[in-house]
């Protein structure tokens, strides 16, 4: 079926493979195991078997080939032994919001795009220095929508990627363009009357147009949907509400400085998820919130891939439409929207992606409905998780 409001990405560039580092998100798991087609380390593992934490008083009987290596030796009598010094104030800390470096690469290309920026600069910071982030191969920084959990770490991430960079392009910020002036929920419970007193809860401001500019980015403003990084990754536009029971976020609240008042705001519509296609794979989806509803958002990426009559797609394999992972906040935590997690599973399911990391606003009662309902195929998001999407015969970079 040709649906004309659905996103489209006719000139996306299939990639060889894909990489999801994730900086900024509200859980810690580096236990939990993953299928090997998501090519995982965690940060915790990457400690494990780093060289620089060997604990030269615990090991003994080792070359230097050996303390330098990745093999673990095993203790014995007259063995070598290899201890590492675990310290766990080197793993990323969790933090309500979320922030994922996504790295593409096809042949020797590679392009770098920052999806979020997470709640403040501090986390976002500190575990990008944690993992060792390089900032200077930042190119593009994508805001899923103005929610300063999304946006609180932009302007610090601005300034290091500007230092980072030592005069070449500056970083491109891909922002749509209504910008509110602030953003929260109303806690009043509704009645037959007005309330005696309407009580709100203001989030603070986003960063502006014009600080981001004088801190040194591009600042592009997009409605449409559109590529970025030479086709690499899509930004999808106004992401179509098809779905009966995803109506928004009842008490999400817009405050006006014009009128110095506050309006209901259910539907967030400046909401944008990205997308990519990974050979042999299928697709990516990155969603920050899903405000407009997981379940919309998966059905206007999959149709996106599925209407050959709107847009020709030369190198697409027809294996190789559907989605592969779903990645982000699924928003399925708190009162108001956990009356919707049946209705999601029921039409995940019918969607079919193969996996799925709902992480930061997801809540634990839609995964684990959604792990029994497809079980194997929920992932644990997680801090300082980094995944590799690849072709089983390509070797993690």
């Amino acid at each position: 079926m040709i649906d004309a409001n659905a996103n489209t990405f006719p000139d996306l560039v299939e990639l060889d493979a894909l990489r999801l580092t994730v900086i900024v998100d509200n859980e810690v798991d580096f236990m939990t195991s993953v299928p090997k087609a998501l090519g995982l380390t965690t940060q915790a593992q990457r400690l494990f078997t780093d060289k620089r934490n060997l604990d030269k008083e615990k090991s003994k009987g080792l070359t230097a080939e050996q303390a330098g290596s990745e093999a673990r030796d095993t203790d014995s009598k007259d063995g070598a032994i290899r201890t590492i010094a675990f310290d766990f104030g080197d793993v990323c800390c969790g933090a309500h919001g979320l922030s994922i470096l996504v790295t593409g690469i096809k042949g020797d290309i590679e392009h770098r795009m920052l999806f979020d920026t997470g709640p403040q600069p501090a986390n976002f910071l500190e575990n990008a220095k944690r993992l060792e982030i390089e900032f200077e191969k930042i190119e593009v920084i994508v805001l899923s929508h103005w929610h300063v959990d999304h946006s609180g770490g932009m302007m610090a991430a601005v300034d290091k990627i500007r230092e980072a960079r030592h005069g070449l392009s500056p970083v491109v910020v891909d922002l749509h363009p209504d910008r509110p002036d602030q953003r929260g929920v109303c806690l009043t419970k509704p009645g037959d009357g007005p309330p005696e007193l309407a009580e709100y809860v203001a989030w603070g401001k986003d960063p502006s147009f014009e600080g981001l500019e004088k801190a040194g980015a591009k600042v592009a403003k997009n409605v449409l949907a559109h590529t970025i990084c030479e086709g690499f990754f899509g930004v999808s536009g106004v992401i179509p509400r098809r779905t009966s029971y995803e109506t928004g976020i009842p008490n999400h609240a817009r405050w006006s400085d014009d009128n110095k008042t506050w309006s209901l705001e259910p539907e967030i519509m400046d909401e944008r998820y990205v997308v990519a296609r990974v050979k042999s794979k299928g697709i990516v989806v990155l969603t920050g919130c899903s405000h407009a509803g997981v379940t919309n958002v998966c059905q206007d990426a999959k149709m996106a891939f599925q209407q050959p009559q709107l847009h020709q797609y030369p190198d697409r394999q027809e294996n190789n439409n559907e989605l592969f992972f779903v990645v982000g906040g699924f928003h399925l935590a708190g009162g108001s929207v956990e009356t919707r997690i049946k209705e999601t599973v029921r039409d995940m399911q019918e969607i079919n992606p193969l996996f799925m990391a709902p992480g930061h606003c997801s809540g634990w009662r839609a995964k684990a409905a959604l792990e029994q309902a497809m079980p194997g195929r929920v992932i644990s998001l997680g801090v300082g998780s980094d995944f590799f999407i690849a072709p089983e015969d390509s070797s993690s970079a």
